[in-house]
């Protein structure tokens, strides 16, 4: 990839620039909302029939997939990004407006300009460019987007490897999350888990609570003690420490005169690879064995439902668990020496928050890392924005990997 290969790629990606950046645009000034994401995938599609993908589909849950077709002598390389994004939430404590897609200073601003639209366009842009150069690669180039990530429970990659992905049995040989990595390499994440826990009490008036048994009070302890469980949770020296915190609190009925004969809380556990399933829900009932009287409260994983865009529906458990894809792995080894070979020196990092890259990992034993333009401080952030420097480099990036994983040569 150095020398005139390098600089060949430099004239693809020259004269696709400006219509990159407008694509970046476009998707920042489109709202994608998780379960609205039916217009930004229109638009992609759009677009990878523009440039030339020689299939582009959407599932029947409305994730978007394009395929760059290879010549069927090598493996495949899978990239993957999500649609939709979180909530502006107060539009004035933003410097630029969320949806506006602004061009400053050498970023580009707005609501998912890190998270993840603008690694969306160079990934998009770096498959089709990839093609338009003529570099011939053995496996196909896979440019994969979903719905519904942003909830935390990887419903969008489950359906779309269900009725996707089982399509290249044994043939993926890498997955590359959009997920922010500032151009470094990122190997993985803590598991995440959301439980809900319940104390049960009994209803009275609140003029005699001596005639009720208060659901809250019950779980006052309950709270404590995960605050306590948090500061013992172990740490690893890659990926962290394992965390626990309560997230919101409801009581009910919830009317003024009555005691509550429920208190729920909600708890987001991170946990690593050394914890599993049974053992983060063996500590909280072993909490509620200690600080409730017996048949006083439950626990459970929390479950969401989903509906999406094309009005697939489907409710599952908020759960997904810790992964780390060895940096020794030879695709990763030979990501990295492509990377290099473009003056990128990435280094090896890891995400704070969780990714589908849980379920490509754990679930479907493929190797999984992250490269992206994006920095994950500026992820749900009002200063949320992307560097346009970066992501030019990205999209050398993303095409030096294709090649690396399918077998491709100049």
């Amino acid at each position: 990839m150095a020398g005139e290969g390098l600089r060949e790629l430099d004239r693809y990606v020259d004269a696709a620039w400006d219509d990159l950046v407008d694509f970046a645009r476009r998707l920042v000034r489109t709202p994608s909302i998780s379960g609205q994401e039916r217009v930004v995938a229109d638009l992609i599609q759009a677009e990878m029939t523009r440039l030339g993908y020689d299939q582009v589909f959407t599932d029947s849950t409305g994730n978007v997939v394009g395929v760059i077709r290879g010549d069927g002598r090598g493996e495949h390389v899978l990239y993957n990004f999500h649609m939709d994004h979180v909530s502006p939430g107060n539009p004035e404590a933003w410097p630029y407006p969320p949806y506006e897609g602004l061009v400053r200073d050498g970023y580009l601003h707005g609501r998912g300009a890190s998270d993840v639209k603008g690694a969306t366009a160079a990934q998009v842009y770096a498959a089709a460019l990839v093609k338009k150069a003529g570099l011939t690669h053995g496996g196909d180039i896979i440019v994969t987007g979903v719905v519904d990530e942003e909830p935390g429970d990887m419903w969008g990659m489950r359906r779309l490897a269900g009725e996707v992905l089982t399509g290249y049995p044994g043939r993926i040989g890498l997955v590359v999350l959009a997920e922010a990595t500032s151009l470094d390499i990122y190997l993985g994440h803590r598991g995440r888990a959301e439980f809900e826990i319940s104390t049960l009490g009994q209803i009275g008036h609140s003029s005699s609570p001596w005639r009720g048994v208060n659901a809250v009070y019950l779980m006052a302890p309950v709270v404590e003690a995960v605050r306590e469980m948090a500061d013992a949770l172990p740490e690893d020296a890659f990926l962290g420490k394992s965390s626990a915190a309560v997230t919101n609190i409801l009581a009910s009925p919830g009317w003024g005169s009555i005691i509550p004969d429920r208190c729920t809380i909600w708890v987001d556990r991170r946990f690593l690879p050394s914890e599993d399933r049974q053992s983060t829900i063996d500590q909280f009932e072993e909490i509620l064995a200690r600080r409730v009287p017996e048949g006083r409260a439950t626990v459970a994983f929390r479950q969401l439902a989903h509906r999406s865009y094309t009005g697939l529906e489907e409710t599952i458990e908020l759960y997904k668990p810790a992964f780390l894809t060895d940096r020794r792995e030879p695709h990763v080894e030979r990501v990295r020496g492509a990377l290099t070979g473009l003056g990128q020196n990435p280094g090896f990092g890891r995400w704070d928050f969780g990714t589908d890259g849980a379920l490509t990992a754990v679930e479907l034993g493929l190797p999984t890392i992250g490269y992206s333009a994006g920095e994950e401080q500026y992820a749900h952030q009002p200063t949320d924005r992307v560097s346009l420097d970066r992501l030019r480099k990205s999209v050398h990036g993303n095409m030096a990997i294709s090649m690396a994983v399918t077998g491709a040569g100049a």
